[in-house]
């Protein structure tokens, strides 16, 4: 009798999980963890090296942190919270940068990212991006909706996991269970020892222009979706990511799984096996029982 149960038999049960609320039981290993590939598709055209997608927000995607995550060879999402010209602005001045990695699109230059609306007013604001040389556009909305798996796979969609994602452990579990890429919020933060975050529903940020993302008008009282507050510094994104990179391949290692594809293959047909976890259990699966402890990434 096999331990776990197949991804069919968790999910679609009436109710919601998340990440901590699953984990993957190991499987065999006949492969290095230099071995493990994780490059992916972001869209059917745009590919990455590694599957990182930094969000479209304020606090988080600018022209530095563009520049650094295409130097990765993953991508950022300029935000739109701006005007058209200054998001052009970064954008070109991300393209500019050169940072201490080598990974570029095809033209040589790093990939950048942008986000815009869904106003007609982003007609103009498009035109902007495109001539800045953003290679990728994002409709970026607070009302977007969950897609069917199946109508995703038939289509040959990419799926980009969004929200919820704050250690490698999520990673390996969103792309695992059928997305291609991450989006990467609050995980990434910089340039100070406590870093502002701005949700992009708070006071602050529909105040600095986020509003037409909730369908909002400038002329009436705003009410708060979101919070101001403040993330914890990590370091420079050029040694968290790859940190983070090496702790997911390890974790497709113990898996069995040498890259995205088989991942989602092995989890199909059921290879994969899941348990659910209580409360209990992911609390006495963590670290307990010290009086202090200390874990350093890098």
């Amino acid at each position: 009798m096999e331990d776990g149960f197949p991804a069919s038999k968790i999910f679609n049960q009436g109710y919601s999980l998340t990440y901590d609320d699953v984990i993957f039981l190991p499987h065999y290993i006949d492969f290095p963890t230099d071995a493990v590939s994780l490059s992916s598709c972001l869209s059917r055209n745009v590919s990455l090296s590694i599957p990182c997608v930094a969000s479209p927000m304020d606090t988080v995607s600018e022209a530095h942190m563009a520049a650094s995550m295409a130097a990765l060879g993953g991508i950022a999402v300029v935000h739109c919270n701006c005007t058209s010209s200054q998001q052009a602005s970064i954008i070109r001045s991300a393209k500019s940068l050169r940072v201490p990695v080598t990974e570029s699109g095809a033209d040589g230059e790093w990939m950048v990212g942008a986000a815009i609306g869904t106003r007609e007013s982003d007609r103009e604001r498009l035109e902007h991006l495109v001539k800045a040389g953003a290679n990728v556009v994002v409709l970026d909305s607070s009302q977007g909706n969950s897609m069917q798996q199946p109508f995703t796979r038939c289509h040959g969609v990419p799926v980009i996991a969004d929200g919820g994602i704050s250690n490698s452990g999520h990673i390996v579990k969103a792309l695992v269970l059928g997305a291609t890429t991450v989006m990467m919020g609050s995980f990434l933060a910089n340039g100070q020892r406590v870093k502002k975050y701005l949700g992009m529903g708070s006071l602050e940020a529909m105040t600095k222009g986020s509003n037409q993302r909730y369908l909002g008008d400038t002329a009436k009282l705003k009410i708060a979706q979101g919070v101001v507050g403040a993330v914890v510094d990590k370091g420079s994104v050029l040694k968290f990511i790859p940190y983070t990179m090496q702790a997911v391949k390890q974790g497709f290692q113990d898996l069995g799984a040498s890259s995205l594809p088989s991942a989602h293959e092995l989890l199909r047909s059921g290879t994969l096996r899941l348990e659910v976890r209580t409360s209990a259990a992911q609390a006495d699966g963590g670290v307990h029982g010290l009086v202090s402890y200390e874990k350093k990434s890098f």
